[in-house]
């Protein structure tokens, strides 16, 4: 018996330090993933971390590498450490649409996911990065800027730092959220799904914010 009770406890203790800790969020963990959306959207591969981003957009689209250059060294100066971009939509050639006219995104006749996840050196900077000024072209004044009407704070389930527009526009409907979570800063836009399919992606990526 003492014996089986010895093996056992080397088991335990075997199997306690063989168990992974939990992982720390990143930019990329914490960004829209294929499952928080509905079947058949899929990845474009413009996607990526910040750097490869601006790389892939240098020579296609220099207007905007120059301006998301701009931003994203503002938001370092700012605090802000890495970021990841993603992109989703529901074809191959819409893929191809959004790498041609990285610039005019809104006009998509498509259904389109874009997510910026901008993870700063901690919580504080990251709520800084939230109430004080534009990153990536994004602000609570520029959603609140045309009069529509947003939902902001604990209402949109995302957090008291969090502002969400939902409206239809002609033929297109938009969903576009931008919300701070401890250390990150989440911009979140969705054209062509439903109110219901943005605030379900929102939540899932919010989760996994820890």
């Amino acid at each position: 018996m003492r014996s089986l009770t010895a093996m056992l406890a080397l088991l335990t203790i075997a199997a306690c330090a063989g168990s992974p800790a939990s992982s720390a969020a990143t930019a990329a963990s914490v960004s829209v993933q294929s499952g928080d959306l509905p079947s058949g959207m899929q990845r474009c591969d413009l996607s990526g971390d910040i750097n490869a981003y601006l790389d892939h957009i240098k020579t296609k689209d220099p207007a905007t590498y120059t301006s998301t250059k701009t931003q994203w060294d503002a938001a370092q100066k700012n605090g802000a450490t890495a970021a990841q971009v993603v992109f989703y939509t529901d074809s191959t050639a819409n893929c191809a649409s959004v790498e041609s006219k990285v610039a005019n995104l809104s006009s998509a006749a498509y259904k389109l996911v874009v997510n910026f996840v901008i993870q700063f050196k901690d919580e504080t900077t990251a709520a800084s990065g939230y109430s004080s000024g534009s990153i990536f072209g994004i602000d609570q004044a520029t959603l609140k800027s045309d009069g529509a009407p947003v939902v902001e704070g604990t209402k949109t389930g995302l957090g008291p730092n969090s502002i969400v527009l939902s409206l239809p526009i002609a033929n297109q409907s938009f969903y576009i959220a931008v919300w701070q979570n401890k250390a990150f800063m989440v911009i979140l836009g969705i054209i062509n799904l439903d109110p219901a399919t943005g605030q379900k992606v929102a939540d899932s990526t919010n989760k996994r914010i820890h």
